[in-house]
């Protein structure tokens, strides 16, 4: 099967607007194909760095963000994530945050 690349706008998939364009542009995720590549986890961390190394908060960034992003790549509302993914994705949200956060110190 030959499937073609989604070359959409990241916002201009469901969940996503041009805030999360913006933060996902900065570390070079533009398109729908390269968070669908990259996936979610990985997308948010990147994310994440970029804030940093912009000088921006990163503690804004918390799991509903990560919810969004698993709803863009799977096209499916933010909201009707299971419930063990939600814990899931808070988990690594506060563990990716904090991480984060502490490389900016010292």
């Amino acid at each position: 099967m030959n499937e073609r690349l989604d070359e959409r706008c990241i916002s201009e998939m469901r969940n996503l607007g041009p805030c999360c364009e913006r933060d996902l542009s900065a570390v070079g995720i533009t398109t729908a194909a390269n968070l669908k590549q990259i996936g979610v986890e990985e997308a948010f961390r990147q994310l994440l760095i970029g804030r940093r190394q912009r000088g921006l908060e990163v503690t804004c960034c918390n799991a509903a963000y990560l919810y969004a992003l698993h709803g863009a790549v799977y096209d499916l509302d933010w909201r009707e994530l299971p419930e063990d993914l939600e814990q899931r994705y808070k988990d690594f949200a506060a563990e990716m945050r904090q991480s984060i956060a502490l490389r900016g110190r010292g």
